[in-house]
């Protein structure tokens, strides 16, 4: 009976590709879930500068204001018609400042961050 010269790495293969393969599978795992929350907060972000470009649309379109009349975010008439009679704030630290008129959309100080859609009251984000 011949013997596999090969027999006594076997096992040792087995143990590096352990030894290799599980700190890798739990690498990856943490960096998908720090991508995960990346995401979860740019769409946070998101979603704050929709709700403060519709409660501005509503405001104007019930106040009678012009496309081209300008607003403030600190307006409490305007906070009024937010979810607490408060401004949100970036989960990334940004501040959110109006649009340059009730046509144009509220922007974030974060690079990137920005709505991308025709707003309501038929503005484009510039």
């Amino acid at each position: 009976m011949r013997k596999d010269p090969f027999e006594f790495a076997k096992p040792s293969i087995v143990w590096v590709c352990i030894l290799i393969g599980i700190p890798a599978f739990i690498f990856r795992a943490r960096q998908v879930q720090e991508e995960t929350k990346q995401n979860r907060a740019h769409m946070q972000c998101f979603a704050n500068l929709q709700q403060i470009d519709l409660t501005a649309q509503a405001w104007a379109l019930e106040n009678k204001k012009a496309l081209t009349d300008t607003y403030s975010l600190s307006d409490t008439t305007i906070l009024a018609y937010m979810k607490g009679s408060m401004l949100p704030v970036c989960p990334f630290g940004g501040t959110y400042s109006p649009g340059t008129n009730h046509g144009d959309v509220p922007k974030c100080s974060v690079p990137g961050h920005q709505l991308l859609y025709q707003t309501p009251m038929g503005g484009y984000p510039r």
